[in-house]
C-alpha cells in the first residue's frame, strides 16, 4: 500500500512540475515575444527616424545648393550688370530768370554698357508722370527741362539731363529730390535704380551761392524683369 502511495504521489508533483514547467514556458515564450516586439517595434521607429534624417538632410542639402547657386548668380550678375552713379557739380547749376536749372549727371560705373535707358515715374497726376519725389513738395515743383542726353551708356559713359524749378530772385531753396531711371543690359534684362540729392542756396555779401548737397546717394540696381 505504501508503495502504491508514494507512487502516485510521484505521479502527480510529476504532472504538477509539468504542468508549472509549461506554463513557465508559456509565460517566458510570452515576454520572449513581447520583447523581441518591441525591439522590432524599436528598431522599425529608429530605422524611421534614421529615414525621415536621411530625407531632411538631403533635403537641406538641396536647398543649400540651390541658395549658393542663387548667390552665386546674384554676385555673378552683380558684377557685370551696369550700374550707375549720381554726378553733382555746383558749376552745372545756373539760373535762368525766376527759374533753377539742375544739370544731373549719371555715369555708368558697372562692367556692362546699359541700353534703352528712360527716367522711371513714380506715378500719374492729373495725367502727367510724375518723375520726382522732394521734401519739399508743397513748397517746390520740379520739371524735367531736358531729357536725357543719350539712351544708352558704355562703361565709363555719362549721361546727363536737367530739372527745372521756379524759384523766384533772393528766394532761398533747401530740398532734397528722389528720381529713378529705368535701363536694360545687353542681354535684355531691366532694371530700376533709384538715386537721391540735396539742393540748397545761400546768399553770402548780397551774392547767391547755390550748391549740391554732399549727402547723396546712389542705390543699388534691382532686376525688375529677367530675359527669357
Amino acid at each position: 500500500m505504501m508503495n502504491v502511495f508514494l507512487s502516485n504521489i510521484t505521479a502527480i508533483l510529476s504532472i504538477i512540475i509539468s504542468i508549472a514547467t509549461s506554463i513557465y514556458t508559456v509565460i517566458r515564450d510570452h515576454r520572449n515575444d513581447k520583447r523581441l516586439e518591441q525591439t522590432e517595434k524599436i528598431n522599425k521607429e529608429n530605422q524611421k527616424w534614421k529615414k525621415d534624417f536621411d530625407l531632411f538632410k538631403e533635403d537641406n542639402r538641396q536647398k543649400y545648393l540651390l541658395i549658393q547657386n542663387l548667390l552665386s548668380r546674384q554676385q555673378t550678375r552683380a558684377s557685370i550688370i551696369p550700374y550707375f552713379n549720381i554726378v553733382l557739380k555746383d558749376n552745372r547749376i545756373r539760373r535762368d530768370k525766376n527759374s533753377l536749372i539742375l544739370e544731373i549727371g549719371l555715369i555708368n560705373i558697372g562692367k556692362e554698357s546699359a541700353t534703352n535707358i528712360q527716367l522711371s515715374p513714380y506715378s500719374s497726376n492729373e495725367n502727367k508722370l510724375v518723375y520726382f519725389k522732394n521734401k519739399q513738395e508743397f513748397k517746390w515743383q520740379y520739371y524735367i527741362n531736358e531729357y536725357l542726353s543719350q539712351y544708352y551708356a558704355f562703361p565709363g559713359d555719362e549721361v546727363t539731363y536737367k530739372i527745372s524749378v521756379d524759384l523766384n530772385d533772393k528766394e532761398k531753396i533747401n530740398d532734397f529730390l528722389e528720381f529713378k531711371i529705368k535701363y536694360s543690359d545687353l542681354i535684355g534684362n531691366v532694371y530700376e535704380q533709384g538715386f537721391k540729392f540735396g539742393i540748397h542756396s545761400t546768399y553770402q555779401s548780397g551774392l547767391e551761392k547755390i550748391f549740391y548737397n554732399h549727402a547723396n546717394s546712389s542705390r543699388k540696381p534691382t532686376l525688375i524683369q529677367q530675359s527669357e
